[in-house]
């Protein structure tokens, strides 16, 4: 039967090869975000491994527009988030886009 280290470092390493957030794997694994927060800390204490902190955004292809957009046009949606951080959209714009932005 396999300690608390070793079935934190499995899941470290399924974590690792995911590419998702610490918070999106604690959720698809059921487990608490803090207590896999410490043991990756340790994980990476013990291994020397620097602790690369995550900001919770993700990349979201976008495929270059024909249009170009002048200085002054104004942005026809603006989504503005509580850390102050703001994305202004031009040109048409789909929903399933805007979804992926603020999920």
């Amino acid at each position: 039967m396999k300690n608390e280290a070793e079935k934190m470092r499995e899941l470290y390493d399924q974590w690792q090869t995911q590419g998702i957030s610490k918070q999106a794997f604690c959720n698809r694994n059921g487990m608490g975000y803090h207590k896999f927060n410490y043991w990756v800390k340790k994980i990476c204490r013990k291994n020397d491994i620097p602790v690369v902190r995550t900001s919770g955004f993700s990349q979201i292809p976008v495929q270059q527009a024909d249009v170009v957009i002048e200085q002054n046009q104004q942005a026809l949606a603006a989504i503005t988030f509580p850390s102050g951080a703001r994305i202004e959209l031009f040109g048409s714009l789909d929903a399933s886009f805007i979804k992926k932005l603020i999920l």
